[in-house]
């Protein structure tokens, strides 16, 4: 009996050591604790920065448009465990939580940790989790694309350092959003020629890597500004091709976008331009210099001009860079 007792008492110690997706045999047991954290409040951002009451339908098209990213619900969830001297992935768990907060209990070997988590990123119509294997590269990545569609939801993620010992029982891990919102309200009642509004959100990152918790701005990278449907009753621009009747209410154009945040140390742009009746156009630039951050909503209030382009006398501390283009008979550009 002596004997066997020393063959398989090595071999407890190997099968333990021996790690994959099924850990309930072996290591410490655990309480990990889970937690979506939202930096802005939609509800009372767009009720503070649109508090007027001509401004309810906007108020509340953009609260419809963004409230399925602007959440701290999370549909799925995403953890990756690493070994903090090796980097191997040691366990990964996927789940569907439909919660704002989630709890596991399981068990892990005694060693350091590098835990990875992240959530709400299966459904992301833009951002995938890339070169999961190891927690040095893993990160999320972004299309090449010249400009990407405005993302569907908020990505959340977090990064913690465990280490699993016969003392340790209960870790807590918190989930910030990763990505972040512009949202631009103009008055287009000067302009009585337009026809439609697009632009563009830039300099923004085009990649976030976890372990660091650092934006990637290795290359460029745009979002699309999109219309944000707002009801005729609240000043809509009027159909495509039409200019608007002289008896028409006071318009109101929204464009907004859920792109990625931009660098700390350097100015970002958003492009908007007008196209109008007669073939005309005009492209305006706005050059931000305070940083758009993870997380947080952006909005602007704007008008337009009678050409079409972006009045440059607002209350933000912005540049405006103006082209202004007539195609109807010779070719005539103006930039200002």
């Amino acid at each position: 009996m002596k004997r066997l007792f020393v063959i398989l008492l090595p071999l407890f110690f190997v099968a333990c050591n021996l790690i994959d997706d099924n850990l309930s045999v072996c290591g410490e047991e655990l309480v990990i604790d889970y937690q979506l954290q939202l930096r802005t409040e939609l509800s009372t951002q767009l009720q503070t920065e649109l508090s007027e009451e001509t401004d309810s339908v906007v108020r509340e098209a953009l609260r419809e448009w963004l409230s399925p990213v602007f959440t701290d619900k999370a549909k799925d969830i995403d953890l990756h465990f690493f070994n903090k001297e090796t980097d191997e992935l040691r366990r990964r768990i996927l789940d569907i939580i439909n919660a704002s907060q989630t709890s596991y209990s399981l068990k892990l070997p005694k060693e350091n940790y590098t835990h990875l988590a992240l959530a709400n990123i299966a459904d992301n119509n833009q951002m995938s989790l890339a070169n999961r294997d190891h927690s040095a590269t893993m990160c999320l990545s972004l299309p090449t694309s010249s400009a990407l569609k405005s993302m569907n939801t908020g990505v959340f993620s977090a990064r913690l350092d465990m280490t699993v010992d016969d003392s340790s029982k209960q870790f807590n891990v918190y989930l910030y959003m990763v990505n972040a919102a512009v949202a631009l309200v103009i008055d287009t009642t000067a302009c009585d020629s337009l026809v439609s509004l697009s632009g563009t959100l830039n300099n923004i990152a085009c990649g976030f890597s976890m372990r660091d918790s650092a934006y990637r701005f290795d290359r460029a990278c745009a979002f699309e500004l999109e219309n944000v449907p707002i009801s005729r009753a609240a000043g809509a621009p009027a159909a495509q091709g039409r200019a608007k009747a002289a008896d028409e209410p006071a318009t109101t154009a929204c464009l907004a976008t859920v792109g990625m945040p931009t660098r700390d140390d350097a100015p970002w742009t958003l492009t908007v331009t007008s196209k109008l009746l007669n073939n005309k156009s005009a492209t305006s630039t706005l050059t931000i210099d305070d940083p758009l951050k993870a997380g947080e909503l952006r909005i602007f209030r704007l008008r337009l001009n009678q050409d079409g382009s972006l009045d440059e006398s607002n209350e933000h501390e912005i540049g405006i860079g103006i082209t202004v283009e007539w195609k109807d008979g010779g070719d005539h550009e103006l930039e200002l």
